[in-house]
C-alpha cells in the first residue's frame, strides 16, 4: 500500500471516528478485531483488507470512499448535512416531493436556490 494511500485512510478514519463518537474499543467489540489490530489501523502500522475496511465503513456507515480517498470526508460532510436537512420536517418535504416533481418544478427550485446563494454572495 502506497505511503499516501495509508496517511489518508489514517487520517479518515481518525476523523470518521471523531465525528461518530466512535473509540478504539468500540471498532475492537463491533467488528471482532483485536485491539492492536485497530491500534494499527490508527497508527498506520497495518491496513484493514477490504472485506474488513468494508465491514469498518459500514459500521461507521459511510461508504468506502470515505475511508480511502482525499475527498472521502468532504463527501460525508455533504451527505451528513442533506441527512440533517432531510430529517427536518419542513424541508424533507423537499426531499421527499421531489420523487414526483415534474422537471419544471426541478428547475424552478433551482433557479431558487441560484437565487439565494446569488443574494448570499453578493452581501
Amino acid at each position: 500500500m502506497a505511503d499516501d494511500a495509508r496517511e489518508i485512510f489514517v487520517r479518515n478514519l481518525a476523523e470518521l471516528m471523531r465525528r461518530r463518537g466512535v473509540t478504539q474499543a468500540d471498532i475492537v467489540v463491533n467488528l471482532g478485531v483485536t485491539s492492536a489490530t485497530v491500534s494499527n489501523w490508527c497508527t498506520g502500522k497495518k491496513y484493514p483488507r477490504i472485506d474488513v475496511m468494508q465491514k469498518l465503513a459500514d459500521y461507521l456507515q459511510v461508504g468506502l470512499s470515505a475511508l480511502t480517498t482525499e475527498d472521502g470526508l468532504k463527501m460525508v460532510a455533504d451527505m451528513d448535512r442533506l441527512e440533517a436537512l432531510h430529517q427536518n420536517p419542513r424541508l424533507g418535504l423537499l426531499f421527499d416531493r421531489q420523487r414526483r416533481m415534474s422537471e419544471s418544478d426541478v428547475e424552478f427550485m433551482l433557479q431558487m436556490a441560484d437565487r439565494i446563494l446569488q443574494e448570499r454572495d453578493g452581501e
